[in-house]
C-alpha cells in the first residue's frame, strides 16, 4: 500500500475574509498521504474537508488567505508558497483586489502541476463538465495542455508499426506480461504502441480474440499526410509555430479521442465510439461522475482527490463508484484523497480515515482502529449515529459545530464533549497513541 508521502500538509491555516467576519476554515491541519493509498477526511458539514481540498488544488476564492502552513508534494514542491503570509492588509482590512492578484499568480504557478499531479474529481459533475463541449474532447483537451508530447509518439507508433510487430508483442504478453511489452517496443524505437495494447488487453468486456484482432488492427489506423508531417515537425518542438500547430492540432485532438476512448473503457463505460461524442446533458448522473473521473486520471496523476464523488447518486449508482474506486487503486499508483461526511462509505474503500471538526484533525488511523478503537469522543459521536443491524436506536448527535469566527480556545469539541474539563481549553496538539494512531484529545496524554 504506502510507499512514502505524495503529500504532507503541515500546521495549515486558511482564513476567509468576508462582511461578517473572519471565518477561520482551516486551524493548523496536519496530515500525511502515502503513495498508493486512500485516505478517507470525515467529519460534519462545516468542519473543512472541502476547503482542504481545495486549498491543495489552489482552487481559493479572492477573499481567502494562508497566513501559514505548508503543504508539500512528494517532489518538494510547496503548492502554496506563493501567497502565505503575503496577503496585504490595511488597517486589518484585505485588500480584496491586491489578493486576487495574488490568487491569479498562485493559479498560474500551479497550472502545470494541477491536472497531472493532482486533479480533483467535484461533488457535482454537472457543473464540474463544459455543456457545450462533447465529452471525448474535454478528456481530449486535458492530455493535450499538459502532455502533448504523449498524443504525438502515441500517433508515430501507429505510424511506424507494423502486423509482424504487434504479433510478437502479442506473443510477448501472454508469456512475459507487461514488462516485455516495454522492452520490445523501446528497441524496436515503437515507444507509445504499448499504452494503446495494454488499454486493449485489460478490457473485460470483450473476449481475447476481439482483443488480439483489435490490436493487430492498430497497425492500419494511418495519419493523413498534412497530420504526419504536422506531428513530425512538432515532435522536433516546432509545436508553437502557428502553421505547424494547425496542421498537428487536429491529428492531437484526434488521437485524444482515442485517448479518452480507452479511459472511459476502462472505467465501464459500454459504447464508447457513442459517448465521446455526446455532450454531459445526454449523460445519466454515474456515467458523468465516471467522465469526471477520467478527466482526472487522464494524465496519471499522483494525487486524485474526491470531493463527495457519491453524495449526489443514488445508492445504486453510489455502489458502482465506490466498486469502480476499489478497481482504480489496484490498476494506479496514484494516491487517494476520499472526503466525505459518511463513514460507512469510507469505510468501504479506505486505506486510513482522518475526523476533522472546526477545522482540525480530531483524530487519524487505519479503518479498522477508527471503527473498533475509536478514541476521540468526536470519532465515537460520529460512529453511534450510522445505523446498523446491532443497533436498536440510535444516539443522536448533541450540539452544533461553532462558528467558525469565534473557534473555541484549546480543543474545539470541547463545549459539546461529555468529558470536557477546564483544562480541555487550553489543549491543542496531537498524541501519538500508536505509531498509525493519532488523537487530539486530553483524555490520552498519559497513555501513550
Amino acid at each position: 500500500m504506502s510507499e512514502g508521502p505524495v503529500i504532507k500538509i503541515d500546521d495549515l491555516h486558511v482564513y476567509f475574509f468576508t462582511r461578517r467576519g473572519i471565518y477561520q476554515a482551516l486551524r493548523g491541519v496536519n496530515l500525511t498521504l502515502n503513495k498508493g493509498e486512500v485516505l478517507g477526511l470525515a467529519g460534519e458539514s462545516g468542519s473543512g474537508k472541502s476547503t482542504l481540498g481545495l486549498a491543495i488544488m489552489g482552487l481559493l476564492p479572492r477573499n481567502a488567505i494562508i497566513p501559514k502552513g505548508s503543504i508539500i508534494l512528494g517532489n518538494g514542491t510547496d503548492l502554496v508558497e506563493k501567497i502565505r503570509g503575503k496577503a496585504p492588509f490595511k488597517k486589518d482590512k484585505l485588500n480584496l483586489r491586491k489578493n486576487e492578484l495574488l490568487i491569479r499568480n498562485l493559479n498560474k504557478h500551479l497550472q502545470k502541476i494541477r491536472g497531472k499531479r493532482i486533479s480533483m474529481v467535484f461533488q457535482e459533475p454537472m457543473t464540474a463538465l463544459n455543456p457545450v463541449l462533447q465529452i471525448g474532447y474535454q478528456i481530449a483537451e486535458t492530455v493535450l495542455y499538459h502532455d502533448a508530447e504523449r498524443l504525438i509518439r502515441r500517433a508515430l507508433a501507429r505510424e511506424k508499426v507494423t502486423r509482424e510487430d504487434l504479433r510478437n508483442m502479442i506473443k510477448i504478453l501472454k508469456n512475459e506480461g507487461e514488462r516485455g511489452i516495454y522492452e520490445y517496443a523501446l528497441k524496436a524505437g515503437l515507444n507509445g504502441i504499448e499504452e494503446q495494447i495494454f488499454a486493449i488487453w485489460n478490457r473485460e468486456d470483450i473476449h481475447e480474440a476481439k482483443k488480439e484482432k483489435m490490436i493487430i488492427d492498430l497497425a492500419k489506423d494511418k495519419l493523413g499526410l498534412f497530420e504526419r508531417i504536422g506531428l513530425k515537425l512538432a515532435r522536433k518542438g516546432m509545436l508553437k509555430i502557428p502553421l505547424i500547430s494547425r496542421l498537428a492540432r487536429r491529428a492531437l485532438i484526434k488521437e485524444g479521442y482515442r485517448v479518452a476512448k480507452e479511459l472511459l473503457s476502462s472505467l465501464g463505460i459500454p459504447q464508447v465510439d457513442s459517448v465521446v461524442k455526446m455532450y454531459p446533458h445526454e449523460l445519466s448522473g454515474g456515467m458523468r461522475q465516471r467522465v469526471v473521473i477520467a478527466i482526472a486520471l487522464a494524465n496519471n496523476p499522483d494525487v486524485v482527490i474526491l470531493d463527495e464523488p457519491t453524495s449526489a447518486l443514488d445508492v445504486t449508482i453510489q455502489a458502482q463508484i465506490l466498486e469502480l474506486i476499489r478497481n482504480l487503486r489496484k490498476k494506479t499508483n496514484a494516491a487517494f484523497l476520499f472526503i466525505s461526511h459518511d463513514l460507512s462509505v469510507l469505510a468501504e474503500v479506505s486505506d486510513r480515515i482522518a475526523i476533522m471538526y472546526a477545522g482540525k484533525v480530531m483524530e487519524v488511523g487505519r479503518v479498522e482502529q477508527i471503527f473498533e478503537e475509536p478514541l476521540h469522543p468526536y470519532t465515537k459521536m460520529l460512529l453511534d449515529v450510522i445505523p446498523t443491524m446491532e443497533k436498536d436506536t440510535l444516539k443522536p448527535a448533541k450540539g452544533t459545530i461553532p462558528d467558525a469566527r469565534y473557534p473555541p480556545p484549546g480543543c474545539p469539541f470541547a463545549p459539546r464533549c461529555p468529558f470536557a474539563k477546564e483544562d480541555c481549553l487550553k489543549f491543542d496538539r496531537e498524541i501519538a497513541v500508536t505509531k498509525d494512531h493519532i488523537v487530539s484529545c486530553i483524555l490520552y496524554e498519559n497513555k501513550k
